[in-house]
């Protein structure tokens, strides 16, 4: 196919538009034009650490034990880090979060990864500095063991006996509902401005009602951040803290991609490059 040309003086510029052709291919994209990958995991990472550091800390000395507190705690650092962070990396601090964020077609695959592995290293070294602070106070002669009370499990270490049906119930379920109401309220056609409280609050209530089940892990990446440094039980029951919640997060994320209005996905058109 020979190119049309237009004349501009002396020179001969080819026509753009001979070349235009139909596109045969939809690409999924997630924020073709925004922060770079580096920055996002930036914040994904510095996210996930307050995440683990504050809300680990208030569970740690929360007056009581009660779960209203506990829950109180994660949720409101939720809420900062999404009004801080939901422009910059959508504010995930979770690789549930990620995973549902991926298969509903808000995120590549390769970023997705990228995201968990920032996630866990954040929230290991938030449990890090925790035991840091912890680990000279002369009422706490086992950081370890004070690290454990913050710990997830299923049996014998389930706040109140749960065993391992219920505890994969409740960490699926409520990272169900977290992820939904995630990914509805970052929908284009959700309220401006509603994101950081719609999910903070969110968390509030999940968390309170997970924390005497198994004492709310909901997020593979705080879960693994403190059975890293708490008895060895912890490590030999992270496997279920893992599945439940990715799990969870699949089945939210394959009815988004399902149902969600066509804006949420972006569509990239891609030129054919042509060669002189």
């Amino acid at each position: 196919m020979e190119a049309a040309k237009k004349s501009t003086g002396d020179a001969e510029i080819p026509d753009a538009s001979v070349y235009a052709e139909e596109f045969t291919e939809e690409v999924w994209a997630y924020e073709p034009v925004g922060p770079k990958l580096s920055t996002r995991l930036v914040a994904e990472f510095v996210g996930t650490l307050a995440l683990v550091l504050v809300g680990v800390g208030i569970a740690l000395i929360a007056t009581g034990g009660l779960p209203i507190s506990v829950g109180f705690g994660f949720g409101l650092v939720i809420l900062a880090g999404v009004a801080t962070a939901g422009h910059v990396s959508g504010a995930h601090f979770n690789p549930a979060v990620t995973l549902a964020a991926l298969i509903a077609g808000r995120i590549r695959a390769a970023d997705a990864l990228y995201y968990a592995i920032a996630q866990v290293l954040g929230g290991a070294l938030g449990a890090a500095i925790l035991v840091a602070v912890y680990a000279n106070h002369p009422q706490i002669p086992d950081v370890r063991g004070f690290l454990t009370d913050a710990a997830i499990g299923y049996g014998d270490h389930s706040p109140n006996g749960f065993g391992l049906a219920p505890v994969l119930i409740v960490e699926a379920v409520g990272v169900a509902l977290l992820t939904a109401v995630i990914l509805a309220v970052t929908s284009v056609r959700a309220p401006k401005g509603l994101a950081p409280w719609a999910i903070g609050l969110a968390f509030v209530a999940v968390i309170t009602w997970a924390v005497p089940v198994s004492n709310a892990g909901l997020n593979p990446a705080r879960a693994t951040a403190t059975a890293i440094f708490a008895d060895g039980w912890a490590l030999q029951q992270l496997w279920a803290f893992w599945v439940a919640p990715l799990v969870g997060a699949a089945v939210v994320g394959l009815l988004f991609r399902a149902f969600a209005p066509d804006e949420d996905f972006e569509v990239v058109e891609v030129l054919e490059t042509i060669e002189d």
